[in-house]
């Protein structure tokens, strides 16, 4: 893609003056001063008023690169955008609407990215400029910009060829039509990319058709339903990536750890020293203590400041978990046996997989076995653990919260087989995983492993495989 084609899409219906400046806002591109792409500009008519013509016409007239198309009645935004985009001759689809515009190095932002074969879709961030008198808007920006990251189109660049599978916009929308199409794009894995940069001048000017209505106006609660009963229909995942987690230079997100205490004392430390030699260095430590009496965690508390330590009656270490999840406000989910021991840069690789997949919704890593000096191994303990291999225990787990909730965290009433029993659920619901294939996890056997109880471990196997014929 040397020197693609970008056809612009522009709806209008009754606008005046506003529609020639956001025409000039794409004509004045540095990226087209600088010979990197051609442009068209798609204004389509959506049944304007008589008086407004006259207008169109003699913009057609003055800019050669638009081309003026018109709808017989009025049909909304995203039947107007389906007209242009069909229409389109450009390798790659823009939008803007009437009343906003496009910073001049919008192109130039965003169009090194489409060099890459696998990103369909570039954006960046919408500036808020609020015309004088106008109120204050009900929004909550990033920045003292005025700026958001958002689902609006006038942000963006696409590929046309995406267009093709099925993702023309839903005409029955009255509003709320691109919030839907971000939907879909998410259910399909639409590869996307969101700069730090603004990329649109939204005008707010007291006229707007989406500033400060409600949700039911906005119909946001059908799009919601919409969305679900696909994702039902095509049996995907329930976890979809948020729109922030497509963003290129993402902060490092909070992760929160949660460890299970009970009667772990002697246990613990090599634990959480683990957790404080991380080269990841923002994170929260919750130590959920399950009716221990062995004073484990009032000595946490008198040795680690940094730790929260969180009591709850014995309640077996799913619940424990699952409590944990409850306090937990990081939007990364980590989980540490006491028993358990995590190279300094397990968070640190875990997490960077997932900021370069949006949709992977876990990842784990290679653990192996060390035993205490002095325990005997039973009989039954297999040499192979001893190598490293990959882990699917809960120590070797990141997860997002918002897919670890979507699957209704951890099941408390298995006793010794719940994290086993998370795995299956995550995989039935298609969650999207990978692996860094590291020794990133040491499991320390000490003789009273919960996991080696073979009998019930075997009971509660044998129930799971009982539920996963039954598809549950």
């Amino acid at each position: 893609m040397n020197c693609p084609k970008i056809s612009v899409i522009i709806p209008t219906r009754n606008n005046g003056i506003e529609l020639r400046r956001a025409v000039k806002s794409i004509l004045l591109q540095d990226a087209l001063a600088a010979q990197q792409c051609s442009v068209e500009i798609l204004i389509v008519n959506d049944a304007s008023d008589e008086k407004f013509l006259d207008q169109l016409d003699h913009l057609i007239l003055d800019f050669q690169q638009c081309r003026l198309l018109n709808t017989p009645v009025q049909s909304g935004p995203a039947a107007a955008r389906n007209v242009g985009i069909c229409a389109a001759d450009g390798d790659l689809i823009g939008f803007l609407d009437a009343d906003d515009e496009w910073p001049i190095n919008k192109v130039s932002i965003l169009l090194p990215y489409f060099k890459e074969s696998g990103v369909d879709i570039a954006a960046g961030k919408i500036q808020y400029i609020i015309q004088e008198g106008q109120p204050e808007i009900n929004m909550k920006f990033e920045d003292e910009q005025n700026r958001l990251t958002h689902v609006h189109l006038g942000t963006l660049l696409a590929r046309k060829s995406i267009f093709e599978d099925d993702l023309l916009f839903d005409e029955t929308l009255t509003f709320s039509e691109d919030v839907d199409w971000w939907f879909r794009l998410r259910e399909k894995n639409i590869s996307i990319v969101i700069d730090e940069a603004t990329t649109l001048y939204y005008h707010v000017h007291g006229s707007n058709m989406s500033v400060n209505k409600d949700i039911g106006e906005l119909q946001l609660l059908k799009i919601f339903h919409k969305s679900i009963k696909r994702r039902k229909a095509n049996q995907s995942s329930q976890f979809m990536p948020q729109i922030k987690d497509f963003r290129v230079h993402q902060p490092d997100p909070l992760i929160s750890i949660i460890l299970p205490l009970y009667n772990g004392k002697d246990l613990v430390q090599k634990s959480i020293d683990g957790v404080l030699s991380q080269t990841f260095t923002n994170w929260e430590l919750l130590v959920v203590d399950d009716g221990s009496t062995d004073g484990g965690a009032a000595y946490i508390e008198s040795k680690y400041a940094q730790v929260k330590v969180i009591r709850q009656q014995n309640k077996g270490v799913a619940a424990a978990r699952n409590t944990g999840v409850q306090y937990a406000t990081g939007e990364l989910i980590a989980f540490l046996d006491q028993d358990d021991e995590w190279a300094p840069s397990k968070l640190r690789e875990q997490c960077e997989l997932l900021k370069k997949d949006p949709y992977c919704a876990f990842v784990t890593c290679n653990q192996h076995f060390v035993c205490k000096d002095g325990v005997t191994l039973p009989a039954n303990f297999s040499e192979k653990l001893f190598e490293e291999h990959r882990s699917l225990v809960p120590s070797a787990l990141l997860i997002r919260k918002q897919a670890l909730l979507s699957v209704n965290m951890f099941d408390q009433s298995l006793e010794v087989s719940s994290d086993f029993d998370l795995i299956r659920r995550l995989r039935l619901a298609n969650c999207k995983e990978a692996n860094v294939d590291k020794l990133l996890l040491k499991k320390w056997y000490h003789g009273e492993n919960a996991s080696l109880n073979k009998p019930l471990m075997k009971k509660e196997i044998l129930s799971l495989l009982h539920r996963q014929i039954k598809g549950r």
